[in-house]
Parts: structure tokens; sequence; C-alpha cells
């Protein structure tokens, strides 16, 4: 039976462009859950951009499908790119109330196994900011890398993530 731990949490006490994990180690898969928002001006959701290991090459691949409202789709495909960009969403300045935070999951999966490339899914759903609807995002990535995994940077695409935010990393073993 698989056990999920706790490593850490960050709950933001100001402003912050930022926020990385280190300690990842004794794990066969990691989980980060996020509960955000951003403050660049004039937007509803933005996307959290990751890098693995401060690397910030064109090494990154990213898929994504999208639904609006329950109703309008898009997909989205990226390669080459320094930053996983289908990472996660955040609401931002125009979302109606201060309370709705985006949620995100992002699943890395045997993020240790240097034989493989490392990948990652994520799921995420916000209130949209600019109509009174709902954006909810699947996405898969791939860093085009196999060294083991050593740290996680998770950033805004704009702005930085707001007081409030929640950022939280777990591992998954067998038990």
């Amino acid at each position: 039976m698989a056990v999920i731990e706790a490593i850490e949490t960050v709950y933001l006490e100001l402003d912050t462009a930022s926020v990385t994990f280190d300690s990842l180690s004794g794990y066969e898969h990691l989980q980060i859950r996020v509960s955000g928002r951003h403050n660049s001006a004039g937007s509803g959701g933005r996307t959290i951009y990751l890098r693995f290991n401060g690397d910030t090459g064109s090494n990154y691949s990213s898929e994504s499908i999208q639904g609006y409202n329950g109703a309008n789709t898009g997909a989205d495909r990226y390669a080459g790119q320094a930053y996983v960009y289908a990472g996660g969403r955040l609401t931002g300045p125009l979302t109606p109330a201060a309370e709705n935070y985006g949620v995100s999951i992002i699943n890395i999966p045997d993020y240790a196994n240097a034989n493989k490339n490392t990948s990652m899914n994520q799921m995420s759903g916000t209130t949209l900011g600019y109509s009174s609807g709902t954006f909810t995002w699947f996405g898969g990535s791939v860093w085009d890398n196999t060294a083991a995994l050593t740290s996680v940077l998770l950033y805004p695409e704009a702005g930085s993530f707001v007081r409030g935010t929640t950022i939280s990393l777990y591992g998954i073993k067998s038990s």
C-alpha cells in the first residue's frame, strides 16, 4: 500500500515571486498541491510555471486541454520551452471575490529514475475573473533530461504569488 507523507508546506505571508522545494529524496513519487492567487494587473487566471534542478534551457514540453464554463474547450502544445508551461492555474485580480483561489494538483511520478526523462501531470480549476464561469485544465509535461530531480521551482506566469497562497509538497512511497 502506498503511503503519502507531507514533506513541506509553504504558506505565504507576503507576496512572493517564486517557491522552491529541494528536500525531495527518499520517495518514489512527488505531489505538489497549490491553492493560490497572483497579482498580475488586469488578469484573471494565470499559469504556474515549473523548472526542475534550476534548468533554464529549452528542455520542457507540455500539452494541455482546457474547459471554460463547462462548454468551450481548447488545447495547447508547447515544445522547447524554458519551463513547464502547464503547471497549474492561479486566480488573479479580475476574479470576482478575493477569497477565490485557483487549485492545482501536480503529480511527478518516478522522479528519481535516471533511466528516463522526468514527466508530470496536473489538473487545475479556477473561477474566471472576466466572466461568471469556471476554468478547468488538465495537462502533462516532460523535462527532456534523465537527471534525478533534486529541486522544483514554481512561479506565476506574470506577477507574484500573493499572500495567502499555500503550496504543499508530498512524497509517496510504498509501505
